[in-house]
Parts: C-alpha cells; structure tokens; sequence
C-alpha cells in the first residue's frame, strides 16, 4: 500500500477537529464550523467568547499562536459538543458556548487528552507548566452537566502535569500519561473512572507519552523523551510485556489508528534528542514496519513563544483510507493535508 499526501488549499487557515462521513467539524481562531463535504462556505455553529482586544490580535496568525488563541479539543457528545480552547473548558449547546464551572484554575488540555468512557463521561487532566510542583487533577464530566468534578488528584510533587486520558474501548479501562522528570513519566490505567489506579509502566523517559493507540491486543505509543532516542513501542495488554517497534526522529505528541495502519506525529522543538529540527509524519503498518512519510522544519519563530512544529490531527477521523492533518510552527504553517491510501 502507498499513502500519498495532498495539500487541501480550501482548508487553509481552518483545523479539521472531526471528520467521519458527511460530518466535519473545523475550527477558525474562536470559531466552530461544520460542513457535510469540506467544501466551502461553511457553517458556522458557534463563536468562543474572548475578549475584544484578544479577537483583533489573533486576525494575525503569530499573535494567534503567541495568545494560544485556538481550539484544542472538539468532541462529539450528540446533544452538545464538548470544547477546550486556550485555557477554557465548556460546551456548545443551542448554539451558544457556554464555559463549563467546577475547574480549580484555568488550564489547558492538550489536542486529544479528552476521553469519553462507555458512560460518555469526559475525562481529562490538568496541563500547565506546575513549576511548584502542586496537585494535580483529573476531571470528570457528566454530559448535560454545567461543572466538572473532581475524579482523582495527584499530590503535590508527585507530577508535573498531566498529558491525557485515553479511553480503550476493548477493556473499558482509562489510560493516564504522565510526565515531565523521570520519577514523574507514567503509564497509569484505571477501570473505575479513576477511583483506583494501577502502574502499567514509570521511572524514565521510555514512559514519557503524550499519546496512545489500541487495538485488539495491544496499545502503542511515541515517546515524548527529551535527552533520550525516541522510539515506538507496543504493550501487550495482556502480560504488559512492552515491545520496540521503530525508531523516530522527535518526540512524539499525537497520533492516529486507520484499522491496522498507525501513525504518529513528530515534533520540531529542538530537544536535545533531536538531530533535525522537523515535524514528521511516521506510518507503521499491519507488519509493524515503521516508515517516514514526510518532514516539515520548523518555521523561524521562538518554538516556547510561537509554539513548537506540530502535526494536529482530527480527534475523530474515522476513515480507514485517509487522514487529515494540519501544520502548527512549521514551513507551511496553518495549511491542512490528507494522507491518501493507494493501492
């Protein structure tokens, strides 16, 4: 199989944050937007209340970047559409976006760090710089509701932030990825909505994920290492026994499963693991093979300031034969892409 990749000049400026048949949801600076074929004009569904002063400045894609001023998370929940945007959690309802209560402090939650359960409960944690080393939580939320709770915190000094929740639908348990010092990089599984916890793996960077992908028998993840290699690895959900799968030329962030093919999104950060400071997409198939499709070097703003070179991908694409992604801090930066299966 070939998987070829096309530019989508009709998208630019937009982020595709769902797609599945005849149902596209994209974001625009503060704005939600739906189409049934990703053709323009699109329907606008709702706007993000934000300051005046803020919407002016994001007319300009680096003050937009700088400002964070962009959606992270767009979730499907059939009566309302669960929201995070800069550091702002909330719903769309009729409508009108309303900011959800019950959070300790604003807070941001990184592209996929939301899970839904079998309950279509929301789960996700905290992601913010913690220098203090302070709690940390994880929230819950009930659809319908207008907070959300507590569902477990971290004590203090026990990590430094949290990079997602991830729902595995094949053992209706909760996935918990954590970092950012080697004591603090963990692996942790729950199958009672955080109630308990239990340790799949932690103690270096070879925990340290941003993302993860199930299937049938296994999960799989990039890490997101610092001064290590960074490498792909699967864990047998059975015995936990942990596999190398590839080698990578970044830290990992996000990543995407199509049926038996996956793919994972390097960083351009510059870390000190990194040689090469691109964003590149990597395609591992049914075999395991793992192969580099594509590069993009980091554009020349301050990668902390202007943000790092990223790849986003939909939270939901559900196609076997093509994905979408869109260029974050990279040459060809706020431009959106399908990869294609050939053959």
């Amino acid at each position: 199989m070939v998987w070829d990749i096309q530019e989508l000049p009709q998208l630019k400026g937009y982020t595709v944050e769902w797609a599945e048949a005849g149902k596209y949801y994209l974001s625009h600076r503060n704005q939600i937007f739906t189409s049934e074929t990703l053709t323009p004009p699109f329907k606008l569904i709702a706007e993000i209340d934000a300051p005046s002063w803020k919407r002016l400045a994001s007319n300009f894609r680096l003050a937009q970047r700088l400002l964070r001023f962009m959606v992270t998370n767009v979730v499907d929940l059939d009566e309302e559409m669960f929201v995070t945007f800069d550091k702002t959690t909330g719903v769309i309802r009729n409508g009108k976006f309303l900011l959800l209560g019950g959070l300790a402090r604003p807070c941001r939650v990184l592209r996929f760090g939301c899970a839904i359960d079998q309950n279509g409960d929301v789960f996700f944690g905290e992601y913010l710089a913690n220098t203090e080393k302070g709690e940390m939580r994880i929230y819950r939320y009930k659809a319908g509701s207008n907070a959300v709770e507590v569902a477990y915190a971290f004590p203090s000094g026990a990590i430094r932030h949290i990079h997602g929740i991830y729902f595995d639908e094949f053992t209706r348990s909760l996935l918990c990825l954590t970092g950012d010092a080697d004591s603090e990089c963990r692996i942790l599984r729950s199958f009672d909505g955080f109630q308990t916890l239990e340790t799949i793996g932690e103690g270096d960077e070879s925990w340290r994920a941003v993302s993860t992908l199930f299937d049938e028998e296994n999960f799989y993840y990039g890490t997101d290492a610092e001064y290590k290699n960074n490498e792909l690895f699967s864990v047998n959900r059975e015995n936990l026994a942990r596999t190398n799968i590839g080698s990578v030329n970044g830290t990992v962030f996000y990543s995407k499963r199509l049926g038996s093919d996956l793919f994972f999104a390097t960083t351009a950060e510059n870390a000190p693991s990194q040689e090469e400071n691109v964003a590149s997409l990597w395609h591992v198939d049914e075999a395991r093979n793992c192969e580099k499709l594509v590069s993009f070097p980091k554009d020349l703003w301050h990668p902390s300031l202007f943000m790092f070179g990223t790849i986003h991908f939909p939270y939901k694409n559900a196609f076997s034969d093509r994905l979408f992604f869109s260029l974050v801090g990279v040459k060809g930066d706020n431009r959106t892409f399908c990869v294609n299966k050939r053959g």
